[in-house]
């Protein structure tokens, strides 16, 4: 199989450009589009579109594209966020939406879904609170009733009615929903086999462990069964015969796609692996059958049950056909004609595809941000190294353009937020991206904490907040040192979220190795964390800060950066949103005292409107480049 090329060619081919700076907005625009379905009748494109702060939907009809036939918003307030597109017929469209206070906090589900016709025509919610609170809802289709084509199968989770269920909700109006079954366990989804039957309970306690349920048919009674395995696992669906449940694994010993049937108990691995965790799962192009899926290596790797199986044929072609870039097929047409394809890489932030699956043709639709030239991007290098205790990590080093061969270099340490299951990825990403264009090299790494290496990678790191997690930050920059690629004079470190924690821990904690610290909405305090912001309102969030960060005030206070500014020798600059509820703005006004109070020189910045993340694209471009000067002066070439 060979995929024609032509439309790619001319996509990613490589002009020749001067030498000059690229200005910081080709970075920190929001992208035009974020992911692109096909119809089941191959007519039309959903796609959501970025603004600055909400996810707008945008569907196009391919026979007459680009003209766009509906653009909408559906009048969903600030900071809410259309997800989850999901074509439930030829021309119907469904999705729900997200809160999300501020870019770099976790999305929370609201609970609503949304319904429109490809015209534009029959908007409306059709399930979920209208208006009001909306924390600690979550509503997902779990099946589209083929037979039943004005109605849908959602298993619906609200925190005042902790059980979930499974409801029959109208396609074309807002009405009182059927419920179909009811979860025995709190928390959590239901799950249908393949013919659209409820038989599968998946939930969690307060104190995160996990449970789950199943059922022989609807008539049975629901049956508790252990999890099979000592980590974490995900459901991605049944098997056809409708008596077993393909999981996938976060068992540090048996890691990958496992078939499990729930009567007996038995495990049969079908996927494994012995490093990374599954990303997502990749089913056949109906959508039903589960035939192998995407996993954490360092450039991710889609793998088969059965490589022969005609949808694996076509995955394969387009990786032949693709070398150094990754790809998702997000969706078949019904008579499996079309595929919706989305590639991406290191340099390439991601472009919507249109498959002739007949004809291997690829057709070019959209940028999710057309202004950006790979040729000039930098590239991203999976690296590997080990702790002091000798635990493998894994990481990626951003080289500046035109540099193959590192020595010296200035060195920027960027620390990923969570922490705990967030991991960083080989992808194009506009911080690393916008500091390499100005000459550094950036090291990132998964310490322990982060997900996509097991349960035990993450688990086990629980109460290591400001030890052993920030000892894999030291051995990743002294690994840098030692393998030549940083000079040991010039290295800052850098973060947001979690990482602002752990840029101020690392001036801390090694006061001569680093010549910089930028914070930005970090976590300074860590008793402070467990009474203000969202993740204390609820009786889950806060078992959650005991599990994570412990009990112990004294090391709490130990081990927060507010109480220990004394020891920094590093030059300083400190960012803050006003209006942060996730890392409360408290954290930044403790913090600054503390340093004005210890006669501790810094750079501040609180800038109003803003919450766990900057959405406004001034703001976005104004913090980079006060961020970037910090950096010159301390590690540029014309430092002070």
């Amino acid at each position: 199989m060979k995929i024609i090329l032509a439309l790619l060619i001319a996509l990613f081919a490589s002009p020749a450009h001067a030498d000059s700076q690229i200005e910081l907005e080709v970075y920190f625009r929001h992208p035009e589009f974020s992911s692109v379905l096909v119809s089941p009748g191959g007519e039309y494109l959903a796609a959501r579109v970025g603004a600055e702060d909400r996810t707008n939907i945008v569907i196009l009809d391919i026979r007459n594209f680009p003209e766009v036939s509906l653009a909408t918003s559906y009048g969903m307030p600030p900071d809410e966020h259309a997800d989850n597109l999901l074509w439930v017929s030829d021309d119907r469209l469904v999705f729900s939406t997200s809160r999300q206070a501020g870019a770099l906090a976790q999305p929370r589900s609201t609970g609503r879904l949304y319904a429109t016709n490809a015209d534009g025509s029959r908007q409306l919610q059709i399930f979920g609170p209208r208006g009001g609170s909306s924390v600690w809802r979550s509503a997902q289709v779990i099946h589209l009733l083929p037979d039943d084509p004005s109605r849908i199968l959602v298993s619906e989770w609200a925190h005042d009615r902790p059980r979930p269920h499974a409801v029959l909700v109208n396609l074309f109006q807002y009405q009182r929903t059927s419920v179909v079954a009811v979860s025995p366990l709190e928390r959590g989804i239901l799950m249908a086999d393949q013919d659209g039957q409820v038989r599968l309970a998946a939930g969690v306690d307060l104190d995160g462990k996990q449970m789950f349920a199943w059922r022989r048919d609807i008539d049975s009674e629901w049956q508790q069964f252990d999890n099979p395995f000592t980590g974490d696992i995900s459901p991605l669906g049944a098997s056809r015969d409708g008596a077993h449940f393909y999981v996938s694994s976060r068992d540090r010993e048996q890691l990958g796609v496992y078939r499990v049937e729930p009567a007996s108990g038995e495990v049969e691995a079908v996927l494994p692996d012995d490093q990374v965790e599954v990303v997502r799962p990749i089913f056949d192009f109906a959508g039903e059958e589960l035939i192998g899926a995407v996993f954490n290596t360092g450039i991710p790797e889609a793998r088969f049950i059965d490589p022969a199986h005609e949808t694996a044929r076509v995955w394969r072609s387009l990786q032949e056909a693709l070398p150094g870039y990754a790809l998702w097929i997000s969706g078949f047409s019904r008579d499996g004609k079309l595929a919706g394809v989305t590639i991406y890489s290191d340099r390439e932030p991601g472009a919507f595809m249109l498959l002739d699956v007949e004809n291997l043709r690829l057709n070019e639709l959209a940028a999710s941000r057309s202004w950006v030239d790979p040729a000039r991007m930098a590239r991203v290098h999976p690296v590997q190294l080990e702790a002091r205790d000798g635990l493998p990590l894994h990481g990626f080093l951003t080289l500046p353009p035109g540099v193959d061969d590192p020595r010296d270099m200035p060195l920027i340490v960027e620390v990923h937020g969570g922490p705990h299951g967030i991991y960083d990825t080989w992808s194009w990403q506009p911080n690393t991206q916008a500091m390499a264009s100005r000459g550094y090299a950036v090291l990132q790494v998964n310490f322990r904490g982060s997900g996509g290496y097991g349960h035990q990678f993450e688990y086990d790191a629980y109460g290591q907040w400001g030890a052993e997690m920030q000892d894999d930050v030291t051995d990743a920059t002294l690994w840098a040192i030692e393998q030549g690629i940083a000079d040991p004079d010039r290295i800052c470190i850098s973060g947001g979220s979690y990482g602002g924690y752990a840029a101020m821990m690392g001036v801390i904690r090694e006061p001569d190795l680093y010549r910089c610290a930028f914070a930005f909405v970090g976590v300074y305090d860590l008793e402070l964390i467990k009474r203000t912001g969202d993740i204390p309102q609820s009786e889950m969030g806060r078992r959650y800060l005991d599990r994570a960060l412990g009990t112990d005030r004294a090391v709490l206070r130990e081990r927060s950066p507010v109480h220990h500014v004394e020891d920094i020798k590093a030059d300083l600059f400190i960012a803050h949103g006003s209006e942060d509820i996730r890392a409360h703005f408290r954290h930044y006004h403790g913090l600054i005292a503390a340093l004005e109070k210890a006669g501790i020189p810094h750079e501040k910045l609180l800038v109003q409107g803003e919450g766990h993340g900057f959405y406004r694209l001034e703001n976005r471009i104004a913090l980079a480049e006060r961020m970037l000067a910090f950096f010159d002066r301390n590690i540029g070439d014309g430092r002070r």
